[in-house]
């Protein structure tokens, strides 16, 4: 009976020794402390029975040489993509990285905010839709996300304070792009034409803290928040097509030829609705003098008919 208490104290002592540990200063260590069992990546993600080594490589398309005397006529357009219509499906997936591929948005964060000597040179974010004003990389870290001030209660019901955090939004948040292209007519090559200038993101967040609440009698409707739309930055075309050009995307017909995102924007294969064109009234939005959707969307393929006519009506048949 002896040698059985004196057996039952050692493995309660070796159980409380071992179980818990403990660094030099007597407090527990985190769990973050364990031994690593994986190493570090040692090669490029495969997903498929070839190596792309081409995708690497690849390079932008060149732009025709344009001189300012042969621009017949130009005029601005700002158009947005949306990522809920099917063509433009292709810009949203995947929403987590699947190997080497990733949604156009992801590819997007992983050149700005990366600051590491693989990504010497890290794309430039905007201010200004002019290209002119970048913010600095916490400026940008900041726009993926919004804070939330929340109280702090004590043990007794009481607030003692506020506390401040950082929510931060994913590339799955990104619902539109913002595109500013220049429509010009060129008389060297007898074509009309279009360039993207700058690019934006929209992020489609839900606000924290807001909310509206309904007042039914006893019974209260919880309140629904409203989500908003936030820019990301503007980014100069010319300036990320290398990462459009070596980022794949997922192509829906032939997925044995994926193609790039510069090949999409290049190629003019989404789909997108006119928000504002050049006017002489402070370039104002459609939305600014039509209130109904329907007469926007309307408005918007009508300047679309007035350039193809602008373009027809210049050439003899």
């Amino acid at each position: 009976m002896k040698n059985l208490g004196l057996t039952l104290v050692m493995v309660l002592f070796s159980t409380f020794s071992f179980g818990q540990v403990f660094d030099s200063f007597g407090s527990e260590t985190e769990a973050d402390t364990a031994k690593k069992t994986t190493l570090d990546p040692i090669r490029d993600p495969i997903d498929k029975v070839y190596k792309q080594v081409h995708l690497t490589r690849h390079k932008p398309m060149e732009f025709s040489h344009l001189r300012e005397a042969d621009l017949l006529w130009s005029q601005l357009i700002w158009s947005v993509i949306d990522l809920r219509e099917k063509m433009n499906h292709p810009m949203y997936f995947p929403t987590e990285t699947k190997g080497n591929w990733k949604s156009l948005m992801r590819a997007i964060l992983d050149v700005t905010t990366d600051t590491s000597e693989g990504n010497p040179s890290p794309l430039r974010v905007y201010e200004d839709e002019y290209a002119t004003i970048p913010f600095t990389i916490e400026g940008i870290r900041e726009n993926t996300g919004t804070y939330s001030t929340i109280p702090i209660i004590n043990e007794w019901g009481e607030e003692i304070g506020q506390k401040t955090t950082f929510i931060p939004w994913g590339a799955k948040d990104v619902y539109q792009y913002i595109i500013k292209d220049q429509f010009f007519i060129d008389k060297q090559r007898s074509v009309k034409d279009e360039r993207i200038i700058v690019i934006c993101p929209m992020f489609w967040y839900e606000p924290v803290n807001t909310y509206q609440s309904y007042d039914t009698g006893d019974d209260d409707m919880p309140g629904m928040p409203t989500k908003k739309w936030r820019r990301f930055g503007w980014m100069y075309f010319p300036e990320m097509r290398q990462m459009l050009a070596t980022t794949e995307t997922f192509n829906p017909q032939n997925n044995a030829h994926r193609r790039t995102y510069d090949d999409i924007f290049m190629q003019r294969h989404y789909s997108s609705f006119i928000k504002a064109a050049e006017n002489v009234h402070d370039n104002r939005e459609i939305n600014e003098y039509l209130v109904n959707g329907m007469d926007q969307r309307l408005e918007g393929d009508a300047i679309k008919n007035q350039i193809r006519f602008r373009e027809h009506e210049m050439w003899e048949y």
